[in-house]
């Protein structure tokens, strides 16, 4: 048995040279079970479909004694240097990196025990399970083209550690990788289903599920998605000229393109993001096209935001500092129309203070910079709980720095 184990094992590959020492001097019984999780090509692909026969034989096979250190350290093998395809290696083209892997032995097998690691969560420790996701992460980011780096994409896999992460319940890290992990992906559409199944299975409310899974785009902290051929800009997104997606403070969009063929001249664009005269002919009309579709897709994205964001005021909702920092002010979209209304935070028991969101906390009508805590409460500044003095002086706030807000917070006074 031990030979045919070996025969999973591509010679080379750096996971399975990684793994094989662990794994070919096994007992029959966890011999029984790599061999099995190996056959997880015989129905694992783009379907992203675990058959239920050889789910319920895995984890039938899962009680061995030691099949959880088993698998818990073929996963960190996984998340190690180069994960699955060992591609660190800086001269190694993006399009190499693009390019899809060939189905091999190995590759099933790491899909195999990406699935299992899914149902560990029975009888493991708070902080077995806490080490377990962060590995599993750390997989899924290397082989989704999240982080920047030589890392080739294989979305089986990647879809592997999506539906693993739904098994374990692993809401944070769920959170995570719908927002790194770009529409373009293939498994992307696999990992939304896994956000909404397990956020549905664990009772998330509805709006907090569309409050966490609006999309990025890819755009930076700063506002700005910058594209180019391999090796600069996006990793996960190639285009033969250079454009920068920028998005202001007042949330319009410009597209800056670059014509690297006549000495670098930029030109930049607004809605509807016409490239300039040429381009098509020069770049192709599909490569100009991803530019532009990109433009209008976060153009889309910061509407919706507003529209969202414009109901809210109808809503009396709490939200803790810490989550609201991060899936509001700091979001790259979301914060374009959150950083532009005045917040409510709850500075003592029932002492609200009003003012803008500020990288510290939040700036006060009185012009002072107020820390908080992750804690404390922040909700959406509502007029009609307001005096006329306060509305008065958010106007007066508002317009001695000449805030554009998305909408007049202050035209529902009474």
């Amino acid at each position: 048995m031990a030979e045919r184990v070996d025969d999973l094992l591509e010679r080379g590959n750096g996971w399975a040279e990684r793994i094989r020492d662990r794994v070919t001097h096994l007992p029959p019984e966890l011999t029984e079970l790599v061999l099995h999780l190996g056959q997880a090509g015989t129905f694992w692909d783009w379907h992203y479909k675990v058959d239920a026969t050889w789910k319920r034989q895995t984890k039938a096979l899962l009680k061995t004694d030691g099949a959880r250190e088993l698998v818990t350290e073929a996963i960190r093998a996984l998340a190690a240097d180069g994960s699955l395809h060992d591609c660190t290696d800086p001269n190694v083209t993006r399009q190499d990196l693009w390019a899809k892997s060939d189905r091999t032995p190995t590759r099933d097998l790491a899909n195999g025990f990406a699935l299992a690691a899914g149902y560990l969560a029975r009888g493991a420790s708070p902080a077995e399970l806490e080490d377990l996701v962060a590995d599993l992460l750390t997989v899924a980011r290397k082989n989704a083209f999240v982080l920047d780096g030589y890392y080739k994409r294989d979305d089986d896999l990647s879809g592997a550690v999506f539906t693993a992460l739904a098994d374990l319940s692993a809401m944070e890290a769920l959170w995570t990788l719908h927002r790194e992990v770009q529409p373009g992906a293939h498994s992307h559409r696999h990992l939304a289903k896994m956000v909404k199944k397990t956020a549905t299975r664990i009772g998330v409310p509805p709006h907090q599920l569309q409050e966490r899974t609006v999309l990025t785009h890819g755009v930076d902290a700063d506002g700005t998605l910058r594209l180019g051929w391999i090796g600069r800009g996006a990793v996960w997104l190639n285009i033969p000229y250079e454009a920068l997606i920028t998005i202001s403070d007042t949330g319009r969009v410009t597209v800056d393109w670059t014509d690297v063929d006549d000495g670098g001249t930029v030109t930049r664009t607004t809605t509807p993001f016409r490239s300039p005269t040429g381009f098509k002919t020069k770049y192709l009309s599909h490569n100009v096209d991803v530019t532009r579709r990109l433009a209008r897709a976060i153009e889309d994205t910061l509407s919706a935001e507003r529209r969202r964001l414009y109901a809210l005021r109808e809503e009396n909702r709490l939200w803790p500092y810490a989550e609201w920092a991060r899936y509001y002010r700091d979001h790259p979209l979301t914060g374009i129309v959150a950083r532009a209304l005045i917040w409510e935070y709850e500075t003592g028991p029932g002492s609200w203070t009003a003012g803008l969101p500020h990288p510290a906390g939040c700036l006060t009508l009185d012009g002072r910079t107020h820390a908080l805590t992750g804690t404390t409460c922040v909700r959406l500044w509502n007029p009609t709980r307001a005096k006329p003095a306060q509305v008065a002086e958010v106007r007066g706030f508002l317009a001695a720095r000449e805030v554009h807000q998305p909408y007049d917070q202050t035209s529902h006074a009474t």
